[in-house]
């Protein structure tokens, strides 16, 4: 999906920057569109709300603030939260927070190879939104190579050769009986076409036929690659904890939001794929609406970040919730619990999660 909160960037004056956070902090605080005299009180600019008005105007006109209704306040856009996530430094986390974090995550703490629920659970109660914890979150590897070989009769074992080394096997079943020569040149045919790309960018775009003789080498290996790729699901651990924060929200008080919100997490896999894509831009990252396909469903936020073992990405985690959770609240106490971890797992004797 496009993501429309970096589509456009227009520059911001100072003040009009100013206006626009503001705007932000009090529809996070309130939840309802946002009038310009409460931005002239709380923005501390010391202009009349006229002048607000005209500020506030400009940004509309600019796609960052709009009204549900003519005669009503503004609400933030997707793209005025990108600006306030990128433009405000988070808060520094307490050091009582700091140390309360510690000790309910050492009391908490089991081996990660083992548990990763209580990762989502520490989240979910630190920030008082619904906490995640997925593993595996490395980059998604790649095919290298793919070989077919005769089993006997109509049975094929087909063999996909990984990035990470990773050896997968599936047994496929022909029309015919091929022989090793025509497997042989199926598989060589099928590592030029798929070789480099990762098993689920091969899933979306499966072969399809274009009129080709079905004793082709093209039928013939579209219908090998639909049997070894088709229907495949990848292993991903999803942990999710502390829903009820959600349901005791404001924000989710329709049933079609409620709907959208819980569709959303159960598609584990689109959730690794947009957390993969996103944390190629950095280790901590902020998803806001319709910057993906997850969070523009239910009209949410999501805030994730990555922990390590060896240097090695081992497992990711984060809250999801409104679009106006409170940003600069959460992305320290995320990162905190993500710094922990991959200490915790820095330990001599610690098990790989």
């Amino acid at each position: 999906m496009e993501n429309e909160g970096r589509s456009v960037i227009v520059d911001l004056t100072s003040r009009e920057l100013t206006v626009l956070c503001c705007a932000v902090e009090l529809y996070i605080s309130s939840g309802g569109p946002v009038a310009s005299r409460e931005i002239a009180t709380a923005s501390g600019l010391n202009l009349s709300s006229a002048s607000i008005r005209n500020v506030v105007a400009k940004l509309e006109s600019n796609g960052y603030l709009s009204r549900p209704h003519p005669s009503a306040g503004t609400v933030p856009t997707d793209r005025s939260f990108r600006t306030f996530v990128d433009t405000i430094r988070p808060k520094r986390l307490p050091a009582n927070v700091r140390r309360r974090l510690l000790e309910q995550m050492s009391a908490m703490r089991r081996e990660l190879i083992e548990d990763l629920e209580w990762v989502a659970k520490v989240t979910a109660d630190a920030t008082n939104e619904a906490g995640m914890a997925m593993r595996p979150m490395g980059a998604e590897p790649f095919v290298e190579a793919v070989s077919l070989v005769s089993l006997g009769g109509r049975r094929v074992l087909g063999v996909i050769v990984t990035s990470d080394g990773t050896i997968e096997k599936r047994v496929l079943l022909r029309d015919d009986q091929p022989t090793h020569e025509e497997l042989q040149e199926e598989g060589r045919f099928l590592t030029e076409k798929l070789g480099g790309r990762t098993i689920e960018a091969i899933r979306r775009q499966l072969p399809v036929s274009d009129g080709e003789p079905p004793e082709s080498i093209e039928a013939r290996s579209r219908e090998a690659a639909h049997q070894l790729f088709a229907g495949r699901e990848e292993s991903v651990e999803l942990q999710l904890a502390g829903t009820d924060h959600l349901l005791q929200s404001a924000d989710f008080v329709e049933a079609d939001r409620v709907r959208s919100l819980f569709s959303a997490l159960q598609d584990r896999r689109r959730i690794a794929t947009e957390w993969r894509r996103a944390f190629d831009r950095g280790p901590t990252q902020v998803i806001i609406g319709r910057e993906s396909e997850v969070t523009a469903s239910g009209n949410l936020g999501m805030v994730a970040t990555l922990f390590y073992k060896e240097g090695r990405r081992a497992g990711a985690l984060g809250v999801v919730g409104p679009r106006r959770m409170d940003y600069t609240r959460i992305v320290p106490v995320v990162e905190f619990i993500g710094d922990t971890l991959t200490q915790m797992l820095e330990e001599p004797g610690a098990r790989h999660a």
